[in-house]
């Protein structure tokens, strides 16, 4: 499958990494697989793409793709013949059939004369008769062919898959290198307090930019203050969010969790309020004792592994699992 009409971009907290790849590709000591790895929102797929777009330009300026070469055209249209974007289709996973192909694409020589380039998206939807497909070609690398796994969540891939690639860890970046990024997106809010309520994460700023975005954070948020409180049954609090994704829900509960986490935490040690988002702040005094806080350790632990689960192929029910976990979330306050 290809990106269609896929315009790539260089992040500017994501230079290092880029120059360390074209550094390695000049050398001749590019690796035939990578594995990106970090959390949701911090732009590995779009550094993937972008090096991915260089490898196939063939006219590179300043080790930039050049934007105006036939290659860079066809990538612009998602037409271009040696680029593969792997990613769920018709469910949660990356299937065999999907893989095989694959295989077969990597096994064709290149139509336009020089690199193949692969992206798995997330690649730990893969199901193990995919990624054990997908570790043969992994075992024999074919010759000027890139493949690189995109994973919100490494842990869940195969151990014999991460030992065969070479991996990159993706951290939150600096507020000073996101914000005139934000800037330059031209949006009404204010860059730096939208990196607050993402916590740092630039991706989920910009998303936040969105007012209906904004309006989704909110109604969650107020979701998660009236359970503390007793104000709202479960049900109604599960119908509340039930146009929101599965893991949006389980992404902003695991936001909220760790936040109040570290400002209590700071708090008990009279370090200052650590709190990204302020919009916390009231809820964050539900837990001031020790049985509390504990609830929430166990709830925030519980969180990630719904996280893992959304991500895995086990195909959770997501009406459940958010009845589950705001009926967990309203027992916290309660120790």
């Amino acid at each position: 499958m290809n990106p269609a009409g896929y315009k790539t971009e260089l992040l500017p907290w994501l230079e290092k990494e880029y120059s360390q790849l074209i550094n390695l590709e000049s050398s001749s000591k590019l690796a035939h697989a990578y594995l990106f790895g970090g959390q949701l929102g911090l732009g590995k797929l779009m550094l993937a793409m972008h090096f991915g777009h260089y490898l196939l330009c063939s006219s590179k300026q300043n080790d930039q793709p050049c934007l105006s070469c036939r290659d860079c055209e066809l990538f612009s249209a998602g037409s271009h013949p040696d680029l593969r974007l792997i990613q769920p289709e018709d469910s949660n996973e990356i299937k065999i059939e999907q893989v095989r192909n694959t295989i077969e694409f990597i096994t064709q020589t290149s139509q336009r004369g020089g690199y193949k380039v692969v992206i798995f998206r997330p690649a730990e939807a893969m199901n193990t008769n995919s990624a054990n497909a997908l570790l043969k070609v992994l075992e024999e690398p074919a010759q000027n062919t890139l493949i690189i796994l995109v994973s919100h969540q490494p842990a869940l891939l195969m151990a014999t898959i991460r030992s065969r690639c070479h991996a990159v860890k993706f951290n939150r970046p600096s507020a000073e290198k996101v914000i005139p990024w934000l800037e330059a997106k031209n949006i009404y809010a204010s860059p730096a307090e939208l990196l607050r309520m993402a916590n740092n994460i630039p991706l989920r700023a910009l998303q936040y930019a969105d007012d209906e975005a904004l309006q989704d954070r909110t109604v969650l948020h107020g979701v998660m203050e009236k359970l503390l409180s007793g104000e709202m049954d479960i049900s109604l609090a599960a119908k509340s969010c039930e146009d929101f994704s599965l893991q949006d829900n389980i992404e902003g509960m695991l936001l909220c969790t760790s936040d109040i986490l570290a400002h209590v935490q700071a708090s008990s040690g009279n370090n200052q309020s650590s709190l990204h988002d302020h919009d916390f702040q009231h809820l964050a005094k539900h837990f001031q004792s020790r049985t509390t806080l504990q609830a929430l350790h166990e709830f925030y632990r519980e969180l990630l592994q719904a996280k893992r689960a959304a991500l895995s192929t086990s195909n959770p029910n997501p009406a459940l699992v958010v009845e589950t976990l705001f009926y967990h979330w309203a027992q916290t306050a309660r120790g």
